[in-house]
């Protein structure tokens, strides 16, 4: 099935994996994180490469190891990582351009640029120091 706003796994997961940094009080290491989300330790694994690479997290080896922020979770937006994963967000929705549809106005209400923008908007409001997890057990 098509989504008109799609999310990719890896997206999702860098966002997921900031804010359950962010909410803990304990150091968690990506199979800990793992653990949490359900998801495939190794492709988690790349996703935490990448935000480490990118110096959104410290990566810290060994005993009592795990990952640590190098900026503030309240500066960080999720748009900020979205982007980071995914590029930039594009509004062009439909496969005709402005100057070449035939039609007098949008076949589509200019509705998904629309969605679109308001998605982004809520993505560039949103702190990942914003995102609250539910009560969970993290040692």
């Amino acid at each position: 099935m098509s989504r008109l706003v799609h999310i990719s796994e890896a997206a999702s997961l860098a966002i997921h994996s900031l804010a359950l940094i962010a909410s803990s009080t304990v150091r968690l290491n990506a199979k800990k994180i793992s653990e949490i989300l359900h998801v495939s330790q190794n492709h988690l694994a790349k996703i935490l490469q990448v935000l480490a690479k990118n110096e959104y997290l410290e990566s810290n080896r060994g005993p009592g190891g795990g990952f640590t922020f190098k900026k503030n979770a309240d500066q960080i937006t999720m748009l900020e990582i979205y982007q980071l994963i995914e590029g930039n967000v594009e509004c062009q929705f439909c496969g005709i351009t402005e100057n070449h549809c035939p039609f007098i106005s949008c076949i589509f209400g200019g509705k998904p640029d629309k969605l679109t923008n308001e998605f982004v908007e809520y993505l560039t409001n949103t702190k990942i120091s914003d995102l609250k997890t539910k009560d969970i057990k993290y040692a």
